[in-house]
């Protein structure tokens, strides 16, 4: 025979996630064409500036070549030799810029791996973790036929690692709060839910379809907006190379204020797989924060109160540096989970912190959040 409580859950689960798309379903739309199309053009608009500030700056060099040349005819001795050196210096320039693509910045791999390797014998064995692993980036790069790339392209693979592994984060965990915060305070407030929790049995489940209800919208939203930038950012840029590596894993220490890699402790991702890792580490964050604002919905049972408490709680990521050693304690200060991963979080912040210790204090938050809603929904006076 079939589990009752089961057929109950999924039943109260349809409900809840019918009841979301009604009342949030235009809100989510209009969020996610924002979101995608306002976040896929900004960076649009960054990818025009590269180039056309690479054309202004060839523009530049050819100016100043032109009047290199007429000062020459004018000038003897010394100061005519000077003349000369110059504009090979800066014919060398030129010549370099304009075989490149018109990106400035971008970078040529053999040359870069020919000076890291050449620094690297001068470099006490203490100091080489960091200049290693661009050496072996450097060494991915040219397996995979790479020969040039920009730090700063927003190509379709590269720009879905940017929205969820860096500070846009912040948008979909005040989407999650959006869509979560109310779940339980606003049907105590209009007295709609007194009626299903009458009988105390289904409380549990009650709660329960809330929460995975919230969850699959949150998360759904979340697939949408990376097929989204995914597509737009193909259209506009490009696709990119999916093969470009990201270094993970790496192995921080931290000397005084400084945070440097003392030994060559990382993994290589290909940027396609950087990519799903980071949208996965994004999944399991906001799940979090969903477990989170839920619970705060039901035990202050305060629309009001647990939006702005929610709120407040995502947006000292900006803020919350400032609390030293504790800040590893805050799950907003976890939003950006890949940056935990590729160490940019310990640059950024000297706060050191493992993905395993990150994951230890998101589950602590997660099972707290469903402990406290689960025994307040139980003790709940109806």
């Amino acid at each position: 025979m079939s589990n009752p409580n089961s057929h109950i859950f999924f039943a109260l689960y349809r409900n809840e996630l019918e009841k979301l798309w009604r009342r949030r379903m235009r809100a989510l739309i209009i969020a996610l064409v924002v979101i995608v199309v306002g976040g896929s053009f900004i960076a649009y608009r960054n990818y025009q500036s590269f180039q056309v500030q690479a054309e202004t700056n060839i523009a530049a060099l050819k100016s100043q070549i032109a009047q290199e040349r007429s000062q020459l005819a004018h000038t003897h001795g010394q100061i005519k030799k000077a003349l000369e050196q110059q504009i090979q210096e800066t014919q060398s320039a030129l010549q370099q810029m304009e075989q490149n693509p018109p990106n400035p910045g971008t970078e040529n791999v053999r040359q870069q791996l020919a000076s890291l390797t050449s620094s690297l014998k001068n470099m006490p064995r203490s100091q080489q973790g960091s200049t290693l692993q661009q050496i072996a980036v450097a060494h991915y790069q040219l397996d995979h036929g790479i020969t040039t790339f920009h730090p700063n392209d927003h190509g379709g693979y590269r720009i879905v690692g940017q929205v969820f592994g860096g500070s846009t984060m912040l948008l979909f965990g005040l989407l999650a709060l959006g869509i979560t915060g109310d779940r339980v305070s606003s049907e105590i407030e209009t007295g709609t839910l007194g009626s299903l929790l009458l009988h105390a049995p289904w409380r549990r489940s009650v709660y329960l379809a809330k929460f995975v209800a919230a969850l699959t919208m949150t998360w759904a939203f979340m697939a949408a907006s990376a097929v989204g930038f995914f597509l737009m950012a193909s259209a506009l840029m490009g696709t990119g190379n999916p093969m470009n590596p990201h270094a993970v894993g790496v192995h921080l220490k931290m000397v005084g204020d400084q945070v440097f890699v003392p030994v060559q402790t990382f993994h290589l991702l290909p940027q396609w797989s950087y990519d799903l890792t980071a949208f996965g580490l994004a999944l399991l964050v906001i799940g979090t924060f969903v477990a989170i604002f839920l619970a705060l919905s039901m035990v202050t049972r305060s629309t009001v109160f647990s939006l702005i408490v929610g709120a407040v709680l995502i947006l000292s990521n900006i803020l919350g540096h400032t609390l030293g050693p504790l800040a590893i304690a805050n799950p907003a200060m976890l939003l950006p989970l890949m940056q935990v991963w590729t160490g940019q979080e310990a640059s950024d912040y000297q706060m050191l912190v493992s993905l395993s210790t990150a994951f230890t204090v998101l589950l602590i938050w997660t099972a707290v959040s469903l402990t406290v809603g689960l025994w307040s929904a139980r003790r709940l006076d109806v």
